[in-house]
């Protein structure tokens, strides 16, 4: 992931959606990594996110659509 990095230059545009279950990435390294940044973390879940269709709505506001 650190050759895949890149520098976040505008950290108002950046929402990590995250859930604690997630079987692919440490949540608290993303959380660490992007503490800057908006933040929605959730208990449970998996690397899809589950229920994401919950998030369409805010999405769209966050980005000025």
């Amino acid at each position: 992931l650190r050759a895949l990095a890149v520098p976040v230059t505008a950290p108002e545009r950046l929402w990590v959606l995250q859930q604690q279950g997630d079987e692919v990435l440490d949540y608290r390294k993303a959380l660490d990594e992007y503490r800057f940044a908006r933040l929605s973390l959730e208990c449970g879940g998996n690397h899809a996110f589950v229920a994401f269709e919950r998030y369409p709505a805010q999405i769209i506001r966050f980005l000025g659509l």
